[in-house]
């Protein structure tokens, strides 16, 4: 059995525009630079944080490797 289900007609019609048939490339107007400048810090930190638990987790293994598991209560 097949469901339908209510759409929103055109909600990104606008936002997009298909350029050429065949190459099926689309064009997103957005501003790039001015985005990846407000962007830039949060990137940054975000994987500064991300290197650092990776970094923590495979230093943990390590030492559980080498020691054995913790006996935390």
């Amino acid at each position: 059995m097949r469901k339908t289900y209510q759409g929103r007609p055109d909600k990104s019609k606008g936002k997009f525009e298909v350029l050429g048939k065949r190459d099926r490339m689309v064009e997103v107007p957005l501003p790039m630079v001015e985005v990846w400048e407000e962007l830039q810090a949060q990137v940054e930190e975000l994987t500064g944080k991300a290197g650092l638990r990776i970094l923590g987790a495979i230093l943990e293994d390590e030492v559980t490797q080498r020691v054995g598991p913790s006996h935390r209560a």
